[in-house]
């Protein structure tokens, strides 16, 4: 082999061993990145279950206000129906 023909494959490989370096940077940088955005999604999740519970315990109070109220408007209507019957 002539000395071009092994510094051509030295420059080769220097390469390579750059190339290669970089791209176990990159790697490892959009390992981060991932665990971070992993991190983000649960926190999200957590959050967004937090808030459907206060949904639903709301809903669940404004259904019970709402029977509430049901229940109110049939007894006055019945009594204002028997007021009729005696007064009227």
């Amino acid at each position: 082999m002539s000395p071009e023909q092994a510094d051509h494959i030295e420059k080769m490989l220097e390469t390579i061993v750059q190339t290669v370096g970089t791209i176990m940077e990159e790697q490892t940088s959009m390992k981060r990145d991932i665990s971070s955005m992993k991190e983000d999604i649960t926190s999200i999740k957590e959050e967004s279950d937090t808030r459907h519970k206060q949904v639903l315990d709301q809903l669940r109070a404004l259904k019970a206000d709402n029977d509430l109220i049901w229940e109110k408007q049939y007894q006055h209507e019945r009594d204002i129906g028997i007021f009729k019957k005696l007064y009227g």
